[in-house]
């Protein structure tokens, strides 16, 4: 029979096992994220193509098509986590959105509330803010 000493450091050793596998499976979800981006990007590209080809969509300058790209490159998560960064301090939804309209960036959704919370459980999964307790987020603590 094994003693509760051994017992534990075997649960130990197991634990830091599959905090181990976590980290790595979180690593590989993040490059086949990326790799999923570029995919639907191609895809995108192609049926744009197709769509001009076609005769159903219209061709842009290069101008058109780059201030298109920035408009739909995240920008919005940049600035909050901005916002998150210069407050120093955790933040709700509603503060967030606050910050947003002082900086003149918030955007055209219905339900602004909504969209940022979406936008903040995102970043949270992807590792770039951490919960502060109900409903609060911040930057995660750099060791």
């Amino acid at each position: 029979m094994t003693s509760t000493i051994e017992f534990i450091a075997n649960m130990q050793t197991e634990v830091d096992a599959f905090q181990n596998k976590i980290a790595e499976l979180e690593k590989r979800k993040t490059d086949i994220e990326s790799e999923i981006s570029e995919f639907r990007s191609d895809i995108k590209r192609r049926n744009d193509l197709l769509m001009v080809w076609e005769g159903k969509g219209e061709v842009l300058s290069k101008e058109e098509r780059k201030a298109q790209q920035r408009s739909r490159s995240g920008g919005g998560m940049k600035v909050i986590l901005e916002i998150l960064k210069t407050s120093g301090q955790p933040l709700n939804a509603r503060e967030v959105l606050d910050a947003l309209v002082k900086r003149k960036a918030a955007g055209s959704s219905s339900n602004p509330i909504r969209t940022i919370r979406s936008v903040l459980g995102y970043l949270k999964r992807r590792g770039q803010v951490v919960s502060a307790g109900r409903g609060l987020f911040c930057l995660p603590e750099k060791s």
